[in-house]
C-alpha cells in the first residue's frame, strides 16, 4: 500500500509539473500583458468605467443658486515621463512552484534614474532607433530597464511579431518600460543649432559680399578686375540716369525747325528778297561784340 501511495504521489507531482509548464508556455505566448500597449486606450477604458460607476451612484442635487468657484484645469506636461508596466504580471503556477524565475519587481524612481543615466552615458538617444534606423525626432520614445531606447511603435511591432517580451538588442526577458522624451529634446536642440548656423552663415556671407564691393584686393589681377567692375557699374548707373526717350527728342527737334522756318519766312517777307551770303556776313560782323 505504501509503495502504491508513493508511486501515485510521484504521478501527481509529474502531472502538476506538466500542467504548470503548459500554463506558463501559454502565458508566454499571449500578448495581453505587453508593456507597450497604448496608454491612451487604457486611460479611455478607465474613464469609461468611472463614468459608468458615477452614473450608477449619481444622486439628485438641489441647485441653491450659489455659483461655485470654477477650478482651473490642470494642464498635463507633454514631456512628462511615466512607466508603462504599472503592475507586475501575476505569478504563473510554474513560477510559484519554482520551475521558472518570477518576474522582477517594479523599479523604483531611483532605479529608473540610474537606468536613464546609463542610457545617457551610452548615447542611445543620440543614435537612431536600433529597429527602424531612423532618428527619434518627436516620435514617442521608450526606455527599457536594460537601458536601451527604441521608438514606441517599433518596439510594439517587434513584440507583436516575435510573440515575446524580449529586448531586441540584449535579449533580456520581462523588461520594464518607461516613456521618455530625451530624443525629442535633443532633436529640438539640433533644429535650433541648424537654424542658428544658417542665420550666422547668411550674415557672414552678406558681410563678405559688402567687403568685396568696398575694399579693393591687394593682388594685381584681382585689383584690376575689381576696378573694371567698379567702372562698369558706374557707367551703367550714369546711363540709367539719362533720359533716353527718342520720340520726345525728335518731336522737340521738329518743333525747333518749324519755329526757325517761320522766322526765316517772316524776314523774307519784310526784306522782299532772299538774304544772300554777303548779307549774312554783314549781319555776323554787326552781331560780334566790340571790345
Amino acid at each position: 500500500m505504501l509503495k502504491k501511495k508513493g508511486h501515485s504521489s510521484k504521478k501527481d507531482n509529474l502531472a502538476v509539473t506538466a500542467v504548470a509548464l503548459q500554463d506558463h508556455i501559454l502565458h508566454d505566448l499571449q500578448l495581453q500583458g505587453l508593456s507597450v500597449a497604448d496608454h491612451s486606450e487604457i486611460k479611455v477604458q478607465k474613464k469609461e468605467n468611472k463614468s459608468k460607476s458615477l452614473k450608477r451612484e449619481a444622486k439628485a442635487i438641489i441647485d441653491t443658486g450659489l455659483k461655485k468657484a470654477t477650478q482651473s484645469r490642470k494642464v498635463e506636461d507633454p514631456e512628462k515621463e511615466y512607466v508603462l508596466d504599472l503592475k507586475p504580471a501575476p505569478l504563473t503556477l510554474a513560477q510559484k512552484l519554482g520551475l521558472f524565475e518570477p518576474p522582477p519587481l517594479p523599479l523604483s524612481t531611483e532605479e529608473w534614474e540610474k537606468v536613464k543615466q546609463r542610457s545617457i552615458m551610452q548615447g542611445d538617444s543620440l543614435h537612431p532607433c536600433p529597429i527602424c534606423k531612423e532618428e527619434f525626432e518627436l516620435h514617442p520614445q521608450v526606455l527599457l530597464s536594460c537601458s536601451h531606447v527604441f521608438h514606441r511603435a517599433c518596439l510594439q511591432a517587434f513584440e507583436k511579431f516575435t510573440n515575446k517580451k524580449t529586448c531586441p538588442l540584449c535579449r533580456k526577458n520581462q523588461y520594464q518600460t518607461r516613456v521618455i522624451h530625451d530624443g525629442a529634446r535633443l532633436f529640438k536642440v539640433k533644429c535650433a543649432t541648424r537654424i542658428q548656423a544658417y542665420w550666422r552663415g547668411h550674415i557672414v556671407r552678406k558681410w563678405y559680399r559688402n567687403l568685396r564691393k568696398t575694399v579693393p584686393p591687394k593682388d594685381a589681377k584681382l585689383r584690376k578686375k575689381f576696378f573694371e567692375e567698379k567702372f562698369t557699374e558706374i557707367s551703367h548707373r550714369i546711363l540709367c540716369s539719362y533720359d533716353t526717350n527718342i520720340d520726345e527728342l525728335f518731336s522737340e527737334i521738329e518743333h525747333c525747325l518749324a519755329v526757325n522756318r517761320g522766322i526765316l519766312q517772316q524776314l523774307e517777307e519784310k526784306c522782299g528778297r532772299e538774304i544772300t551770303d554777303e548779307d549774312w556776313e554783314k549781319i555776323q560782323i554787326q552781331s560780334e561784340p566790340v571790345f
